[in-house]
């Protein structure tokens, strides 16, 4: 008696659940990146103090201003003249973000000043200056 042959079956491997696992880490590292890029690059050494900050507006507006006097907006080197004309178009557009002055713990306090009645004569009261705890 002659039995038929059974062929095996072709091996599988089920990527589907691999694909998810994948997708999944490429979502999480991409959120943590994204949160965690909060370094702009700008030298600055903040000041130390005991209190913890709390930011008022969900969105600041943050200023860094170096040792040497320098005022950067968003990695770029402005002018006080330029930083007074962002100010005001961000009055002029309704919003009422705090300003955020981080300032060099070594830099004058001319500088921090200056960048504070600018937001001022524009109308922006909402000020804070980052210290480091």
């Amino acid at each position: 008696m002659k039995f038929a042959e059974r062929k095996k079956p072709d091996p599988i491997i089920n990527v589907i659940n691999m694909v998810d696992v994948f997708l999944t880490l490429l979502i999480f590292f991409m959120m943590t990146t994204t949160f965690a890029s909060n370094n702009s690059g700008i030298k600055i050494h903040l000041p130390k103090s005991g209190l913890r900050s709390s930011a008022a507006s969900k969105k600041p507006i943050t200023i860094y201003i170096t040792k040497a006097g320098s005022v950067y907006y968003k990695k770029k080197e402005i002018t006080l003249k330029k930083l007074s004309k962002i100010l005001s178009f961000l009055k002029k557009t309704g919003a009422n973000p705090t300003i955020v002055i981080k300032a060099d713990k070594a830099s004058k306090i001319n500088s921090v000043v200056a960048v504070m009645s600018s937001a001022i004569k524009n109308g922006l009261y909402k000020i804070a200056i980052a210290t480091k705890k």
